[in-house]
This record gives structure tokens, sequence and C-alpha cells, in this order.
């Protein structure tokens, strides 16, 4: 294994990495991993970057992974999926405050899972009737007499009938994300591959394989016979969409496992923003403006009056730390300002900046904010609130 930290580059001898190794990460990993050839510069090194925002496991071969580290403290990555996965509300965060690596979050989120389907499998899956039609020869249900009378040939009726059954969208999750953490097997010990093979053996056969995304997960209706399932699918879907398509082929082959950290600090900042901002506002996530009929530009936040419903501040939120803004993030944020007409533009970055910006430019006042990761998002939450208001 070999350890690299997000965007940054890390010099490796050609013994650490064999060339077959190096010609694997070039074809198949260059999204996440830029390596340049050896050179007589370099004394025959591979170089190697963490490109994007990106944490995780990729495992090149079976016996070569590569670890990418984030660039803060792994507790912070813990506290932003506390927030975007309602992870403590569902009183079992705690248990993950003393991971340190992400294979021990996903250990330990692995083995809650494999316990609750297990649990869930004794008791008895939730279950639920599911209309169906089909001609039968004996009569079940609601006859459709039109189609009877159209085909007074065929002895078979059809019928129109409710079936009781366990093979449900809610159980199918649970199968399928299965099915997919065993293709990261290389993230548990034995005790865990065994707990997750047992809990996929208690579903399959009786649920059918069907193929979800995280999407699926989220926003299912819960009520008293299937509450239980909310915490087995929030963590479904924190696998789901973590796991990256694998330039392999087959069901067999391992999948990288990698946290988009800059999509979970967007992620996290407007579920803190949500939840603490003023009655008089509400926010907007990802908000899509056409530009034209090929281009569209996608807002990360869009903070509105919920009285006049007038967008008044557009903010952007920027996980990297450099000493200022670049100028592709001042054009950008201005950009927005001018689509939706407002006068305040944001950036936030998880650090404060050595050389912070405070300029109105055309009419539009830029800042620059630190939604800090140090501390309690409670407490950074404050202090980021104060800076941006008023408006």
């Amino acid at each position: 294994m070999i350890e690299l930290i997000e965007r940054q580059t890390k010099i490796f001898s050609k013994e650490a990495i064999p060339e077959a190794i190096a010609k694997i990460l070039w074809q198949n990993y260059s999204k996440y991993i830029e390596i340049e050839e050896p050179c007589l510069r370099n004394n025959q090194c591979w170089k190697l970057t963490a490109k994007k925002n990106y944490i995780g496991i990729i495992p090149v071969t079976s016996n070569f992974i590569i670890r990418i580290l984030p660039k803060t403290s792994i507790h912070s990555i813990w506290k932003m999926l506390d927030w975007v996965d309602d992870l403590c509300s569902l009183k079992f965060f705690d248990q993950l405050t003393d991971c340190d690596h992400i294979e021990d979050l996903c250990e330990r989120l692995a083995r809650i899972l494999a316990k609750k389907i297990l649990n869930r499998s004794k008791q008895g899956l939730f279950s639920t009737y599911i209309p169906e039609t089909s001609r039968l020869n004996v009569v079940r249900g609601r006859i459709d007499w039109n189609d009877s009378v159209r085909s007074p040939w065929d002895t078979r009726l059809r019928c129109h009938y409710s079936r009781h059954t366990v093979d449900i969208i809610d159980n199918q999750i649970l199968l399928w994300t299965l099915h997919q953490i065993g293709r990261i097997q290389f993230l548990f010990d034995s005790h865990t591959q065994t707990l997750l093979r047992t809990a996929y053996r208690a579903l399959n056969g009786t649920i059918s394989l069907q193929s979800f995304s995280a999407k699926n997960c989220r926003d299912r209706h819960y009520h008293r016979l299937n509450e239980d399932y909310k915490i087995m699918h929030i963590i479904c879907s924190f696998f789901l969409e973590n796991l990256h398509p694998s330039h392999q082929i087959g069901q067999h082959q391992a999948l990288p496992f990698l946290v988009n950290t800059a999509f979970l600090y967007e992620k996290f900042v407007y579920a803190w923003l949500k939840e603490n901002l003023p009655t008089t506002y509400y926010l907007k996530a990802q908000e899509h403006y056409p530009f034209n009929d090929n281009i569209t530009y996608k807002i990360d936040l869009v903070i509105y009056n919920s009285i006049t419903q007038e967008a008044i501040a557009v903010l952007d939120t920027k996980y990297k730390t450099p000493d200022k803004p670049s100028n592709n993030d001042i054009n950008q944020i201005l950009a927005y300002a001018h689509f939706k007409q407002v006068k305040q533009a944001i950036l936030i970055y998880p650090e404060k900046l050595q050389y912070h910006l405070g300029e109105v430019i055309h009419n539009v006042h830029i800042k620059t904010l630190n939604f800090s990761l140090d501390e309690s998002p409670d407490k950074t939450g404050k202090t980021f609130l104060d800076s941006l208001f008023p408006l």
C-alpha cells in the first residue's frame, strides 16, 4: 500500500511502483491520479499527484493498493458526513468518531448494516401488497370484463389482483448494496466479510437483484412498520455514492471506494445553512442557469428573501486552501452574481485565507468567508453566519 494526500504530489522509486503498476494507473485511474513517467532529472522516479478532491482506496491490483488521505483531519470528514447523512440524529455517529482511516469508517458502517439486516431478517422483512395483472385459470381479485369480451375464446381470465411480497424496493436496495460492498472486501477484516456474506444469503433468493443508485436511497417513505429501514438506507446511500465505476469488466472485480471531499463540503455547507438560516431567508442548491441552448451553469448556493422571493446572494464553496482566491474563482462568482442579478457574491473556503477579499466590483460586493472544519460545526457556523449577515 502506498499513500497520497489529495491534491498533493509525491515521488516514488521504480522499486516502490513497478512499471506494470504504473501502466495500469495511467490507463485506468488517470481521472483520480496523475502519473509522470521517470526521467533523468528525478532519478528515474515516478511522480504521482492525487487529482481533484478524492480520498479513499484504489485497488490497483489484488496486492497493490493506493490510499488517498485528506489534506485536513480525517475527523473533519466525519463531521461533514454527520451533517450530510444525518448520522448523529440516528444515535450511532458517536461510534464512528474514533475512526482514523476511511477503512475504519467503512468497516464500522458495514458491520452496522449487516447486523441490522440480519436482525430484520429474523423478525421478518418488511412486505407489502403490489398490484399485478395476468391471465389466470382461476379467478383472483377483479376480472377485466372488457378484455374478456374482446377475447371470448381465451379460457383464461385477465385478472387484476394484489400480491403480498417482500421483493420490494426497500429490500432490493439492501441486497444491491451488499452485492456492491462485496466488491470492496479489501476494506474489511474476515469477521466483517463473514457478516456481510451471511446478510447477503439472508436476502438472496427471496429478493431480486436490481441496480440502484444513492439517490434511490433518499427521501423514501417510512412509518412504524419500516422505520428501522431508514438507518440502513442511509448507510446504503453512503456506500453507493462513493463506489466508483471500475475499468475492470465482470461482477467480481474490486471497485475503488472514493469520497469526493469537494462535493461533500458543498453538501455540508448547504445542510448547515439550510438548518440555521434566519427564517426571513431560504436556500437553493445546485440551481441551474441556462446560458444558451448548449450551455447550462450550476450555481452552488443561492439565498432568497422569503417574503419577496428575490435572490439576494450567490455562494460558491471551494474545498481548497490557497493564499488568496484565484482569478477563476473570482470570475466564476461574478458571473453567477450577474446571472442572478444580485449584489452579494461570497466565496467560501474551509480555512481562512491569508489574503481575503472584500471588494465592490461592477456594483457587486464580492467577499471571501471561511467555514472551518477544525471545530464543531455549530461554533464555526455561528462565526460564519455573523460574517455573512447582514447581506
